[in-house]
């Protein structure tokens, strides 16, 4: 059975599934090259390119909130039948229940014919695409990001293929308070007060937090702004212009607001946790929607012993969506058995395979500290470079990120750097989802100003080629980590060798080594 799955909100993202299996996930940035880029892919070529007809699809899933394209336009669909988001529950706050009504079935008209179609409720699709690519049986979920269908957070339980209830808002009860909103304040944050695009500030203002030291009054108006402005985090004055002030990341009380909005955010996702576990009595959790990039909050609630063990899928941003919305069709809706298995992240663009014999050549260019970007095999789904698409760096060179910072990646100095080490580490981070305490001696590239690093644990049975270029620069070296940072230049990750080729030609970037081969600048 061929599914295709489509998201077209910001982070667009589409994905073939054939018999349960992944075939392709796909973001639209990669390919567009205009990061966060919303609306229709063009699937025609994207079906061509993977060989599948129009006619071979069985079922088309979307999510029915619609999006306008980047110019305006609303997306053309017909579809037929009622969605969910008739059900007269749907806005209710602290509506809880069966996940039956949180998504419907249609016929839709794409590829001029009609297929059966399912539409899909947007934190539900986070939840099943985190719980079915975990490697757990059963689990309480736990979803927040910047909104979607008018929700800005939710708690869910599953077993086995099923999602079983979902509770939408953490908590209405609470007189006047209305559905938590983390995501929208970091954005807000970033967007207003920093004067940065809106979907990056989060990811760089969590670095910045590490600098401050969180304050009482701060972190007070920032719980009103979450609290009681779910979709306009900001009060406006008579004239309708937003009350803020400009931040300069330098500045100490700039600094104390960031760390003052970790700390609530770590606070909220504790409180979330036990809610979770009070609620249902499950033994692990999963975290995923945007906000749950937040390494902080998640190492915070892993180490909490509130649960045994926990999870962050590789995707889970909204460019994770389409995978999710078509698992949940698959395993829920159609029953489809499932075993569970941490997924590989390697799931888009393939540019082919890559020798080993390279691997002693990577080592050479790294002890002599170059930077070495890697283009090989299929792209990682998700915001994090995990080998596939990768910049590499010795992390024992002591100003190792000022030199990315400013010559290759061109980011802000306070922005860190995280390693990909080998073995088993305090924290379940596959994907960089956590954070671990390292060396700002042995490692200072990759250790940040608060002692930490957020690492891409590799283990046997994982990316063998990573493998084995770890294992050799332990064994030449004695250090079992390397600078992992994602290639790219204030652009989307490179998805294929002739980007990655532009990218290394236009910057600081020393080596690019590729299936066509090693490539060094004079």
């Amino acid at each position: 059975m061929r599914i295709l799955s489509l998201y077209c909100g910001h982070d667009a993202n589409c994905t073939l599934l054939e018999d349960g299996e992944t075939i392709v996930v796909l973001e639209k940035e990669r390919l567009s090259r205009k990061k966060h880029d919303q609306g229709v892919m063009d699937m025609d070529v994207i079906l061509a390119q993977y060989g599948w007809d129009p006619e071979t699809i069985d079922i088309i899933v979307i999510n029915p909130y619609l999006r306008p394209t980047s110019d305006g336009r609303l997306i053309p669909w017909q579809i037929q039948g009622d969605s969910y988001e008739s059900n007269p529950a749907y806005k209710q706050n602290g509506w809880v229940g069966p996940v039956e009504d949180r998504y419907s079935k249609h016929r839709i008209m794409m590829f001029d014919r009609w297929y059966d179609c399912y539409a899909v409720d947007h934190h539900l699709a986070h939840v099943a695409g985190a719980l079915f690519t975990s490697p757990f049986t059963a689990a309480g979920i736990l979803t927040a990001d910047g909104g979607g269908d008018y929700r800005n957070c939710a708690l869910a339980y599953g077993g086995d293929n099923k999602i079983h209830e979902i509770e939408y808002g953490w908590g209405y009860e609470r007189p006047g308070r209305m559905q938590l909103n983390i995501g929208r304040t970091w954005a807000s944050v970033g967007e207003y007060n920093f004067g940065m695009q809106r979907l990056e500030g989060a990811g760089k203002l969590m670095g910045l937090a590490s600098y401050g030291t969180p304050q009482d009054e701060i972190s007070d108006t920032l719980k009103q702004q979450m609290l009681f402005h779910p979709f306009s985090p900001y009060p406006k004055d008579e004239c309708g212009r937003l009350k803020v002030i400009k931040l300069d990341p330098k500045s100490e009380f700039a600094q104390d607001v960031c760390a003052s909005l970790q700390k609530i955010t770590t606070d909220y996702y504790l409180e979330a946790a036990l809610r979770m576990r009070s609620w249902q009595p499950v033994k692990r959790l999963i975290m995923t929607g945007g906000c749950s990039m937040n390494c902080i909050a998640n190492t915070a609630v892993h180490k909490s012993g509130i649960y045994e063990d926990t999870w962050v899928p590789a995707q889970p941003h909204d460019g994770g969506l389409s995978l999710g919305q078509a698992l949940f069709v698959w395993h829920h809706i159609l029953d489809k058995p499932r075993t569970p298995r941490s997924w590989s992240p390697y799931l888009g663009t393939d540019v082919g395979d890559i020798s080993p014999e390279v691997i002693p050549d990577i080592v050479r260019f790294l002890q002599a500290g170059k930077s070495v970007g890697l283009c090989y095999g299929r792209a990682e789904s998700g915001p994090r470079a995990l080998g596939h698409r990768s910049i590499l760096l010795d992390p024992r060179i002591p100003d190792g990120k000022e030199r990315l910072n400013q010559h290759v990646k061109h980011r802000e100095w306070y922005r860190p750097f995280a390693p990909m080490v080998l073995g088993k580490w305090e924290v379940p981070s596959k994907y960089m989802s956590y954070i671990a305490n390292t060396n700002a001696v042995e490692i200072p590239a990759v250790t940040h100003v608060d002692g930490t690093s957020r690492p891409q644990i590799v283990e046997e049975g994982d990316d063998p080629f990573i493998v084995k270029l770890l294992k050799m620069w332990h064994a030449t070296t004695g250090c079992n980590s390397i600078l992992n940072t994602s290639f790219n230049c204030q652009e989307p990750l490179v998805d294929t060798i002739e980007q990655a080729r532009a990218t290394w030609s236009r910057t600081g970037l020393d080596v690019l080594v590729s299936p066509e081969g090693i490539e060094i600048k004079n």
